[in-house]
């Protein structure tokens, strides 16, 4: 039996095997650039002093907090691949003019991971190139759909709005326009899916992959029930 309804096991298990060389080659780099890099000495002063905290233990929170990095920035990239594999859907890869396209829908998304990736004075831009493709009449795109979309929202109950950010040179926001959406992660893979509870489906078998023969990773049962909870105190 398939691991999901809508996402071949090979196409999946490929996206998770990607995100783990994703996280390879970060350590790699940060291997290669350690030492390159100046420390705020006076950060690290601080950091000892008032939090009590051996050298040692700074050293291993900043490992940690590098490799944090890198999963994070690998994981926007993780659900471009889920979601570019769905049936009818195409990953544009990272240096596209927007993430993913559905070219029977007409629907075209910029992706991102968390409701903090991008500055909110940078979210104007994206709203920009997201007008132009569906607007311009040189745009291969023009007259689709287009959504923004944050994968873990700022609020629980989710998005799902018309994207209007602040234009931060001129104080003013551009007229909301119905074809032109904000939307949330949950709500987002019911959309591409076609299925309600796509996004919670994908994390409840994540666990289970990673557990098998293919990466011999495993969350004990404390651990299992602590992310579940988080799952559900991130989306309602």
């Amino acid at each position: 039996m398939a691991y999901l309804s809508w996402i071949s096991d090979e196409k999946l298990l490929n996206a998770l095997k990607e995100f783990a060389s994703a996280l390879s080659r970060g350590d790699e780099k940060n291997a290669k650039n350690s030492g390159r890099n100046v420390i705020d000495p006076f950060a690290t002063v601080f950091t000892l002093s008032f939090f009590k905290m051996s050298h040692e233990h700074w050293v291993h929170m900043e490992e940690f907090r590098k490799k944090d990095k890198t999963l994070t920035n690998a994981l926007g990239a993780f659900h471009q691949q889920i979601l570019g594999s769905v049936e009818g859907w195409e990953n544009l890869g990272q240096n596209a003019v927007v993430d993913l396209v559905n070219q029977n829908r007409q629907i075209i998304a910029e992706l991102k991971n968390k409701y903090n990736t991008v500055k909110g004075s940078d979210k104007i831009n994206i709203y920009n190139a997201l007008h132009s493709c569906i607007h311009d009449k040189v745009s291969r795109f023009r007259g689709y759909k287009a959504y923004y979309v944050t994968i873990i929202p700022q609020k629980p109950e989710g998005i799902l709005r018309p994207f209007a950010p602040s234009d931060n040179q001129t104080g003013t926001k551009p007229v909301a326009d119905p074809a032109i959406m904000e939307i949330d992660g949950k709500r987002f893979y019911a959309l591409v899916t076609g299925c309600e509870t796509a996004l919670e489906d994908l994390f409840k078998v994540i666990p289970a992959i990673l557990a098998s023969s293919d990466f011999n990773l495993s969350l004990d049962g404390k651990s299992k029930a602590a992310v579940e909870k988080i799952f559900r105190d991130a989306f309602n």
